[in-house]
């Protein structure tokens, strides 16, 4: 795939989640909506407002059911167990936004000047998303048309503005259709377009263009906030080629001085990635070994015997067995190695990658029993990559030729590490090599 590709679809991730976000956001002030409407049913039953029961009862109703429906689809689909949430799916926020005209549509019939606030409600709601000028265009025509169905709608049906008739009828001969069907005169029906029509018209206009502003605002903040991001992975790659260039560079070091352990270092970092990603799908391990950490691992595992190359070449290159004084410097490696580590990454702000590299260079040569160097850790104090490196380093030295020693079969190797489960190595790590054993074998017998 190419940068072109992978750049669209980085972008095109970032405003789903974005709108996502605002279809969560939407909902909520949905919810709001529904418990006002509730709450006016209630007022309008204990006389503060003067709606029939019939205009009351059908626009709450109306209302309800157009505010609820975005969460009942929610609701339905997460029961049914849907892979795509609700919220993600493309089609949802138009769902959102025709719902809210519906829904406040009703309120402004039935309530008239108490609802002149909640006509800017659905531009509000449609400046949430990304910006789109063609559904901008329907929501300022759907906005305008709402304004004068509400203003005439709330006559001839809901509760209007006693200014609104203009009568000097009782408030049940107010309530009475025919008599406000009398009332509409073409001279009333103009007054009422320019005293009431043309200042909502107007105001709501001005709240549509703020909420174009709104959603090129946003759609700006989502282009600065992936150009960022952008930014931040081409920093994080940039760091770890070179990360990957200075564990090459060190590898192909320690193979001038040490072919066998330029070769065992490549199939070690094999053997770890196949254990820790084993290891991963027993739940004691499912969080801790992530995707990042397992390939930080593999990353870091090459540099496990890094501290050889301090080693002098009458030690680390003898034909024979070490004595014990010779094995005392050798082991001197591992320290070494760690110190070699922080020096080199310290300045590579990976803190992470430099913890783990230090921590499998020092502590590989630890044992589960605590009698291992250099620091005699025991148990779960070993760093978990260092005891994951400790059955890689053994297994890959035992089925390998060495200048002193021949190469073990691959069943043989394992019955050895079996044997010091518990003493040398950690218990669960031999449990996950059991599991892939057939694996580990293929392997090695692969290459020969």
């Amino acid at each position: 795939m190419d940068n072109g590709s992978m750049e669209h679809k980085s972008r095109e991730a970032i405003y789903k989640n974005a709108e996502a976000d605002a279809n969560r956001f939407n909902l909520k002030c949905l919810a709001v909506l529904s418990v006002i409407t509730v709450m006016s049913v209630i007022f309008n039953y204990l006389g503060l407002f003067r709606a029939t029961e019939r205009v009351m009862g059908v626009g709450a109703a109306v209302a309800l059911t157009t505010f609820l429906t975005p969460l009942a689809v929610c609701a339905v689909n997460r029961l049914r167990g849907a892979k795509t949430p609700t919220v993600e799916r493309k089609w949802f926020r138009m769902l959102i936004v025709v719902c809210t005209f519906i829904g406040i549509g009703t309120i402004c019939v039935a309530f008239s000047m108490h609802a002149v606030l909640l006509m800017a409600v659905p531009p509000l709601i449609a400046a949430q998303y990304r910006e789109r000028r063609s559904e901008f265009i329907i929501v300022l025509a759907v906005t305008i048309l709402l304004v004068p169905a509400g203003v005439y709608g709330s006559f001839f049906f809901g509760l209007p503005d006693r200014n609104l008739l203009k009568s000097i009828m009782t408030d049940e001969e107010s309530l009475i259709f025919a008599n406000r069907l009398a009332l509409a005169t073409p001279k009333r029906m103009v007054e009422l377009f320019i005293h009431y029509v043309l200042p909502r018209l107007l105001t709501i206009a001005a709240i549509d263009v703020l909420t174009f502003g709104i959603i090129r605002r946003n759609g700006r903040m989502v282009d600065r906030q992936f150009a960022l991001s952008e930014k931040v992975r081409a920093e994080m790659e940039s760091r770890h080629r070179m990360q990957d260039h200075v564990i090459e560079v060190l590898a192909n070091l320690i193979e001038t001085r040490d072919a066998g352990t330029g070769e065992h270092i490549i199939r070690t970092k094999q053997y770890v990635g196949m254990l820790a990603e084993a290891m991963r799908r027993e739940p004691k391990y499912s969080e801790v070994l992530t995707d990042e950490v397992i390939e930080r691992m593999k990353s870091a595992a090459p540099l496990h015997d890094v501290g050889k190359i301090a080693i002098p070449d009458s030690i680390l290159l003898k034909p024979a067995r070490l004595t014990k004084e010779e094995f005392e410097v050798m082991k001197t490696h591992s320290a070494k190695g760690g110190d070699i580590i922080v020096n080199l990454f310290s300045n590579m702000e990976d803190a992470a990658f430099l913890k783990m590299a230090e921590e499998i260079a020092v502590s590989h040569h630890e044992r589960w029993d605590g009698t291992g160097y250099p620091n005699g850790l025991k148990g779960e104090d070993i760093p978990l990559p260092a005891r994951i490196m400790a059955v890689a380093d053994v297994y890959d030295a035992l089925v390998s030729v060495r200048v002193y020693k021949g190469a073990m079969t691959p069943r043989d190797a394992l019955g050895i590490i079996y044997e010091e489960s518990g003493t040398h190595f950690d218990p669960d790590v031999i449990r996950i090599v059991k599991a892939i054993e057939g694996e580990l074998i293929s392997t090695v017998e692969g290459k020969k």
